[in-house]
């Protein structure tokens, strides 16, 4: 819902290709190398079954309506995902977290019921911005109406950067992608080199001694979710 099926093929294409987005912009300052890396992305995007709904207005019932009927068409779905869901028009309810509670809990119950994962991108509020430097890893709290969120979610996945505050940091070439909600398995972060706008992989000890060396925030709280799982 936030782009286009067109920007949405152009970001598949530069990650699947590995060059960055501004460079398959400008294709008459592509060299050889570039062409080739072009080439090699749409053979892998060639052999993907990728559906595209780029309608800029819908609701949750909306959505699910076409999940039902490409489920009932392509049974061997695996993964619905939603960008993002504070662009879900919105039902009538008498306060904002209301509505995005109705929303959550729509998404997971179509998972349920449709027996397929559903991921769905959510935005961070600006409170993390005013926290001091070396404390804005993002939390579960940051989401945005996060308590219906935080409780319908299966799991949470967090981004991050250093780079974004700091662009002088020993970590500024890595990204952080944080575990901070996993109802059946474990808590915790991944590293990877970002490139060009890419995730690529890398040395995880190398690069957790590089992020750890900046100040950490304090350790949220454990919560208590059902079926008595920690997280």
């Amino acid at each position: 819902m936030e782009m286009d099926a067109n920007q949405i093929v152009e970001r598949q294409l530069a990650g699947a290709g590995n060059l960055s987005v501004s460079a398959l912009r400008n294709p008459a300052q592509m060299d050889d190398e570039g062409w080739a890396k072009v080439t090699a992305g749409m053979g892998r995007l060639l052999d993907l079954d990728v559906w595209i709904v780029d309608a800029s207005k819908m609701n949750v019932e909306q959505i699910r309506a076409i999940a039902e009927r490409h489920k009932r068409n392509n049974p061997a779905l695996s993964l619905i995902l939603v960008d993002y869901l504070g662009l879900i028009d919105k039902p009538k309810a008498d306060r904002n977290d209301l509505a995005i509670a109705h929303i959550s809990g729509s998404l997971k119950r179509m998972a349920k019921d449709l027996k397929t994962p559903v991921m769905s991108l959510s935005q961070l509020s600006r409170d993390v911005e005013k926290r001091p430097k070396g404390q804005r890893r993002p939390t579960n709290a940051d989401l945005r109406d996060s308590g219906s969120i935080e409780q319908d979610a299966d799991s949470i996945i967090m981004l991050y950067r250093e780079a974004v505050y700091d662009e002088e940091s020993p970590a500024a070439k890595l990204a952080e992608i944080i575990v901070t909600k996993n109802r059946f398995g474990q808590l915790g972060t991944v590293y990877q080199a970002f490139n060009n706008g890419h995730f690529q992989p890398t040395d995880q000890e190398e690069a957790a001694k590089l992020c750890r060396s900046r100040p950490e925030q304090p350790q949220q709280q454990p919560r208590r979710y059902n079926k008595g799982a920690d997280v």
